[in-house]
């Protein structure tokens, strides 16, 4: 059986798909009504009808909706011309809309709609200010003098889970403020007249004078004369007076490229709405969505190791009763089926019955090609049982990356909350949440041993990690009066992700054991993978096996120092394996088999400072320790896959130049990272933000860097060690580049930490100083050895106009570099130094050295 298809209607949708309606039981929902009729009163087109005709379209039966959609659209406003300008013009605006805003809820797509693209759209990225805030002006009427003819809107975000709305002065200047610049605000206003100050959100934000301007309002309570007012701002939301000027306006409009007819669209089968399983109080609501047999284009492997996969990503939004529910993104990757064979997408959420709306824009990674849904779905109050397999046996069945599984508390449980974040630094609090009343005592041990107890509410305590994030197991045990162990959770923090990799890190390379010693591994694990078992094995022998880390054990190493070899093996659930193998007691002339290869990305620059390319192996020396080595492999970067990371300040005092500093960023993501290659986004302030793990989404990696907000203080030393924590388990060309417009103000970290973990880490390091002093000779000290002892280069520059160069010179050194690899000869077990010299009065640079 193969999947049907459906016909996408852009007219009315918008390039939403139509199926079919769902059960009549909740029709009085819009969400329920047959797609066409719910996109044409939530989507758009009712926004040209007065309020009156909205409602009693709304009021009408579903056979009566269907004629007055047809009636609607049949007025052709412009009867002399041979097109429909009004549903040609809807057609567009939805598109421009659907480009830019997954949701009609987001009073900017309404605003798109209505009015089209605004002259100009000024972002207000000032978080100590202001909340999220946008400029939106549009040039109305034929004034000769801009500043006349401009009407200028004020959109913000009111809260962190809202859609934007319009600013109305009936609510405020207040409610355009962030709550600590509100209470400033009030304070200013208290005592004025009785200081000499200029205004606080003039202080920190230079567009602040533009805010005060578009509403009419200096400060709080500073109102200008002839300030506009609320029906100023609401026309722009009010359906046009004329409708086929209008529609000339709306057939004309320009859309971007990709929203062309002649961009690639993903076709798309069936749509199934499926409530098989209760989650706690919840039902499971899981939506198969069926792609066609070849409407997925495969990837082409870069190296022969590489299997070709389809890539999808699915951004989505649920909606409720007219209002935001739950945004989220999934990523699909799975090995293309047999030919003929269709794949179904699986979405899964938890929840309470009740209508919804399902929206989500669906893009083949490779071939580009995307589509946008919207369905409407009713959850049932109890399970309901599939009659029939809900997919047919050649379908495959692929799930989304983000799915996972809830823990629900029973009677006297004990549950360790995880951490939010990837990485843990200095002091993490842990936090048992305890049910029954039988514990009376919790204990918090970090990796077996006792750190802290607690006999009364809350089960809390803050922990200490290791001074470098290392994978550690932090657990919480539950005790009653009798002292007997009731419960217990345990979470793993800092676990290495990345490719299967194993790394003994004990007994070092070359040290003389005998007997019992400890032996100690790090394994990187793959995302959505798990560890079912690590072995320890002493010539072949299993000595122990674990199946949670840490992954250390006692091992006997054979008395007399006759030479043994260790070999550590790692399982994971798919039957996958990885080992890494030591010789323990092996005499200096030994050939040693467990000898790493040193991989050195290496930049080499001609005298006029640009990339020298087309030299070979016998053009370069490499010295480590001061000894020659043998180069055993050569080639030039320009082609490998890459990894490369983005970390950008948000402290309070990049304000001024957040916005460009998040473009510049955006358009070195889109220009650099390939589809082979894999990216993340990392922000601080007062602590580290991961906004994209690593993807090779780079979509994702854009859009995460949307929207940040200036405010806080400047944690770089801990956001540069969560960085390079990224890194680990991957292997090839890394890259991180750090922006920064000040010195730290916040790091549990100290420098010399993270400047050791950037050197142990191998991960080329550019970073870029903003607005930084030549007088600040401590920041740029910092910069400029973070990229020295690591390979990359420090870039200093006065205005982020200037990042786009920045970025620019960053892309061609990472498509220009030579790699080079030796098996090392000479030298002990401490920092190993590095030199790389290369002919004809050439300059290399390369990381000053390395750890063995």
């Amino acid at each position: 059986m193969h999947p049907r298809y459906v016909v996408l209607s852009l007219a009315l949708a918008g390039a939403l798909a139509t199926f079919a309606p769902p059960p009549a039981r909740a029709a009085e929902d819009p969400v329920l009504w047959p797609e066409e009729q719910r996109a044409f009163l939530q989507d758009g087109p009712a926004l040209l009808l007065p309020e009156s005709e909205r409602a009693s379209f709304a009021a009408l039966d579903a056979a009566a909706r269907t004629r007055s959609i047809a009636e609607f659209l049949a007025r052709d406003p412009l009867p002399a011309t041979p097109e429909n300008e009004l549903a040609l013009g809807i057609a567009r605006r939805q598109q421009l809309a659907a480009e830019e805003f997954l949701s009609p809820l987001d009073v900017r797509a309404q605003l798109l709609f209505l009015n089209g693209k605004p002259a100009e759209r000024l972002v207000i990225d000032c978080g100590q200010a202001f909340k999220p805030l946008e400029i939106w002006g549009y040039d109305v009427g034929s004034d000769p003098d801009p500043e006349n003819r401009r009407r200028e809107l004020l959109v913000y975000r009111p809260l962190p889970t809202a859609p934007y709305k319009l600013w109305r002065p009936a609510e405020g200047k207040r409610a355009l403020y962030s709550r600590d610049m509100e209470k400033l605000l009030d304070d200013f206003e208290a005592l004025r007249g009785q200081i000499r100050a200029v205004r606080f959100d003039l202080q920190v934000c230079e567009e602040t004078p533009r805010v005060d301007k578009a509403s009419g309002v200096n400060g709080l309570f500073g109102f200008r004369k002839g300030r506009p007012t609320g029906a100023d701002f609401e026309r722009f939301l009010a359906p046009p007076e004329d409708l086929g000027a209008w529609a000339a306006a709306a057939a004309k409009t320009a859309l971007p490229a990709k929203a062309t007819a002649d961009a690639p669209r993903l076709a798309l089968g069936d749509l199934q709405m499926l409530y098989p399983d209760r989650r706690g109080q919840r039902l499971l609501a899981r939506a198969l969505l069926t792609l066609p047999p070849g409407s997925v284009r495969a990837s082409t492997p870069a190296t022969e190791k590489e299997k070709p996969e389809l890539r999808l990503t699915l951004q989505g939004m649920l909606e409720q009763d007219g209002r935001p529910f739950e945004e989220f993104r999934l990523r699909f990757r799975l090995e293309p089926p047999a030919a003929g064979v269709p794949v179904a997408l699986a979405l899964e959420r938890a929840l309470r019955p009740g209508a919804f709306l399902l929206r989500f824009d669906l893009k083949d990674d490779v071939s580009g090609a995307r589509v946008r849904l919207a369905r409407g779905f009713q959850v049932p109050r109890e399970p309901e049982a599939v009659a029939e397999p809900p997919v047919p046996d050649d379908v495959v069945v692929a799930l989304g990356e983000d799915l996972g599984l809830e823990r629900p508390a029973g009677r006297d449980s004990l549950i360790l909350v995880p951490p939010e974040e990837d990485v843990v630094l200095g002091l993490w609090r842990a936090e048992a949440l305890v049910s029954g009343g039988r514990i009376v005592k919790v204990v918090f041990l970090v990796d077996g041993a006792v750190q802290l107890t607690r006999a009364k509410t809350p089960f809390s305590a803050e922990v200490r990690l290791a001074e470098f994030p290392v994978e550690q197991v932090v657990r919480a045990e539950g005790y009653d009066e009798r002292g007997e162990l009731v419960a217990a959770d345990e979470v793993v923090v800092n676990q290495p992700r990345g490719a299967l990799q194993v790394t003994i890190l004990a007994p070092g390379r070359g040290v003389k054991v005998s007997g019992q010693t400890l032996s100690r591994a790090e394994v990187s694990v793959p995302e959505g993978k798990r560890i079912e078992s690590v072995d320890f094995r002493i010539n072949d022998a299993t000595v122990a096996s674990l199946v949670k880390p840490p992954w250390q054990a006692q091992i006997e190493v054979p008395v007399g120092g006759d030479v043994a070899y260790l070999t550590v093996v790692a399982t994971l659930d798919d039957g996958s394996r990885a080992e890494d193998t030591r010789f323990l007691n092996a005499p200096p002339n030994l050939d040693r088999v467990d000898v790493t290869l040193v991989e050195l990305y290496t930049t080499v620059f001609d005298r006029g400072g640009q990339p020298a390319l087309g030299l070979t192996a016998a053009d370069f020396e490499v010295l480590d320790g001061g000894t020659p080595q043998t180069i055993t492999k050569f080639e030039l970067v320009e082609d490998l896959p890459l990894s490369v990371g983005l970390v950008i300040d948000t402290s309070g005092s990049m304000s001024s130049s957040l916005v460009e500093a998040q473009r510049a960023a955006a358009d070195f993501v889109r220009d650099v990272v390939t589809p082979r290659d894999r990216s993340f986004a990392v922000s601080f302030s007062d602590k580290p933000v991961v906004l994209m793990p690593p993807t090779d989404d780079a979509d994702g990696v854009i859009q995460a860097l949307k929207g940040l907000q200036a405010v806080g203080y400047t944690a770089l030393h801990d956001a540069l060690v969560t960085s390079l924590y990224y890194f680990r388990g991957v292997r090839g060309q890394r890259a991180l580049v750090l922006l920064s417009d000040g010195d730290d103000t916040a790091s549990h970290t100290p420098y010399r930490n993270a400047l050791e973990y950037a050197r142990r880490s191998g991960v080329a390091i550019y970073t870029i100083g903003l607005a930084v002093s030549p007088l600040s000779a401590g920041i740029r000290s910092k910069l400029s050895r973070l990229a020295n002892e690591t390979g990359g280069r420090a870039f200093f520059v006065e205005k982020a106009g200037q990042l786009v160069g920045v970025y620019e010179e960053i892309e061609k050194e990472l498509r220009s570099r030579y790699y080079l690899a030796y098996a090392p000869t000479g030298g002990g077990e401490g920092f190993r130094e590095v030199e790389v010299r290369v002919r004809g009065g050439l300059k290399a640079r390369t990381i000053r050295g390395y750890y063995p």
